[in-house]
């Protein structure tokens, strides 16, 4: 706990401080040694899970029987994106499994949902300012009589001129190439150090500082970090004295909300009538349209309809209000929020008709799993109404979608889904449809190279041949170049391998690819 007053009492405090400052070490060394100058991979999985035991070791365990379990089951979970595919939100499930797993197992008892959010927050956001905390805290300690005859003083007095030393060390590295040669000469190790390692050591160190020293938030401590830092407390706010609420006048009336509920379902109901005419009844369009333009032009306006629908009625329809009680209104908000789900389902059927066409790409993909998302929330907010619970509730029910939205996406080869699609819907492979961009799937990455294969055997001897080679050798040597090091190992990376590899792969059959390797091989070696 982070605090200002110095006594003899304080001294169990320093040495769990400094035992934490030495465990962060091993921990930095560690992800010096995974991370620098190597791509991020399965190297994720093993940090967070040494991380984990690490925080283990220098904190409390006040976790009953059952929460070690469950709190191990959360952190497994969160590292299956990390393990499939390295990526941003598998980085980010694999941050905030280790938060949950570090919390839940130093006893994150009786917390609210906000409570809990806040505190996950606080442990990835709060390092670099509860490290500087504690560093002044050890420095003012190491400056009292009492610590004397512990010998901390000593050992702390090592601390400043040991990190100064070293920066200076390596800006005379960096200024003089004699001084490296003759640590070389004398068998120094070589670590490559540059002006950037310290940098990313301390970035580690201020990353993992809280997990090392689980501090919950509340606003003692919030106050004792600030006097830590040398920064003022802040002052008492004045609360004015709360009002009741007024009651609704004619904008927001009952008359009002009813007249707006008739003109919007009889709007929506037009709109839904032409998309059930045109898109899912076949009606033909007027001359001069197509249907990729109609469903073009409607997706994103449908969306904003749909997102200003369920925002009128979070502001109308609150808890225990006349305006959720009376009948009519319920009944009126429930055609309303299914015509507008409607629209939703017209709006990914547009933009399904306008991809047909014009293929698919990943901001494509996004406004599928968005307008999915947004579904799922106009569902949750009849829910809400139904069962007559707070938008507390609508609200933590929408970000558990939300979350699970993008765990899933965590899992899932975009890349890979993309270029199928792509590819089976062209006119090469189909005989209808748009000609496939194959500049484009190229910049897919690898995991396109089995959609890539099979647009190559249909395309042996047609115009994209000789572009789809090169594009194959080239994504093929990426890839095996980056599953060298066994710190980029993944899962989804391990099955590309395993694809290439095979007898009956075109890429092992095909004669120039056989020429390319081996060039690549005589190259590189």
């Amino acid at each position: 706990m982070v605090s200002l007053p110095i006594a003899h009492s304080q001294t169990p405090e320093i040495r769990t401080l400094l035992r934490c400052l030495a465990a962060a070490a091993v921990v930095t060394a560690l992800a010096d040694w995974l991370f620098y100058l190597h791509r991020p991979g399965i190297s994720i999985v093993i940090f967070v899970l040494a991380l984990a035991a690490t925080a283990l070791a220098t904190n409390n365990i006040c976790a009953n029987r059952a929460e070690p379990a469950f709190a191990t089951a959360v952190l497994l979970v969160a590292l299956l994106p990390a393990i499939e595919e390295f990526g941003l939100l598998a980085l980010t499930f694999a941050g905030a499994g280790a938060a949950a797993f570090v919390l839940l197992a130093t006893g994150w008892h009786a917390r609210g949902g906000l409570e809990r959010v806040r505190d996950l927050g606080w442990m990835i956001a709060s390092g670099p300012a509860r490290l500087v905390a504690d560093l002044r805290t050890i420095t003012q300690v190491a400056q009292a009589r009492e610590l004397a005859r512990h010998g901390a003083n000593w050992l702390i007095g090592w601390i400043i001129p040991l990190v100064l030393g070293t920066v200076f060390l390596l800006l005379l590295l960096q200024a003089n190439p004699l001084i490296e040669s003759w640590l070389a000469d004398v068998g120094a190790p070589s670590w490559n150090l540059d002006l950037v390692r310290p940098l990313f050591w301390i970035a580690v160190v201020a990353l993992v500082w809280p997990f090392l020293r689980v501090e919950l938030w509340s606003d003692s401590v919030a106050q004792a970090l600030l006097a830590a830092l040398g920064a003022p407390p802040p002052r008492a706010a004045v609360h004015p004295a709360v009002a009741a609420p007024a009651a609704p006048g004619p904008v927001f009336g009952m008359s009002a909300i009813l007249r707006s509920l008739f003109l919007f379902n009889a709007l929506f109901a037009m709109q839904s009538t032409l998309d059930i005419a045109y898109l899912w009844g076949g009606v033909a369009l007027p001359a001069g349209m197509s249907y990729a333009a109609y469903a073009h032009r409607g997706v994103f306006p449908l969306m904003v309809s749909a997102l200003l629908a369920g925002g009128f009625v979070l502001a109308t329809m609150q808890p225990g209000t006349p305006l959720q009680r009376a009948r009519l209104v319920r009944a009126l908000v429930y055609l309303w929020i299914g015509q507008t789900v409607l629209l939703v389902a017209s709006a990914i059927l547009r933009l399904y008709l306008y991809v047909s066409v014009y293929s698919l790409t990943g901001l494509r993909c996004a406004a599928f799993i968005w307008m999915l998302v947004v579904a799922t929330g106009l569902v949750l907010i009849v829910a809400r109404i139904a069962l007559g619970r707070c938008n507390d509730w609508l609200v933590w029910a929408n970000v558990a979608a939300v979350t699970l939205a993008l765990y899933g996406c965590s899992l899932v080869d975009f890349a890979a889904l993309i270029a199928n699609f792509n590819v089976a819907h062209s006119r090469e492979m189909s005989g209808t449809g748009t000609p496939v961009d194959a500049a484009y799937l190229c910049t897919l990455g690898p995991t396109a190279l089995p959609a890539i294969e099979e647009l190559a055997k249909a395309n042996a001897d047609g115009r994209l041949a000789p572009e789809l080679t090169a594009c194959r050798f080239r994504l093929a040597a990426r890839h095996e170049e980056r599953m060298k090091d066994w710190r980029a190992w993944t899962f989804r990376g391990y099955r590309l391998m395993r694809f290439l590899d095979r007898p009956q792969s075109p890429l092992a059959t095909d004669p120039h690819w056989s020429l390319g390797w081996s060039a690549i091989k005589f190259f590189e070696s």
